[in-house]
């Protein structure tokens, strides 16, 4: 399939009001991430890196089994740990607010 192709193919188009509540969800997991593991910073870009890609091989194993609910759930924490790892460069002085909010 050549890049044309790709550009022809229909897609849903993903709503506003569904990126609101994949937002809200995402906002909700990472309430109970602090409640289960607490405020404290990541203590670094290779810790960031070291949840990511233990949350990322289990999106690999849920997109392997065909599970959509277990790949939503995956995502979900990928992007909790990406909001969260970019809180704690901001909180460890390693970023501007500039980087947080451009």
């Amino acid at each position: 399939m050549s890049t044309n192709d790709r550009r022809s193919v229909v897609r849903p188009v993903v709503s506003e009001s569904d990126i609101a509540l994949v937002f809200s969800a995402a906002s909700a997991m990472l309430h109970r991430r602090l409640l289960k593991h607490g405020p404290g910073a990541y203590a670094g870009p290779h810790e960031i890196l070291g949840t990511i890609a233990e949350e990322y091989d289990e999106l690999l194993d849920a997109v392997r089994s065909n599970g959509d609910d277990d790949t939503a759930a995956e995502l979900l924490d990928i992007a909790v740990g990406c909001v969260f790892g970019v809180a704690s460069l901001f909180t460890l002085g390693r970023i501007p607010s500039e980087a947080v909010m451009p």
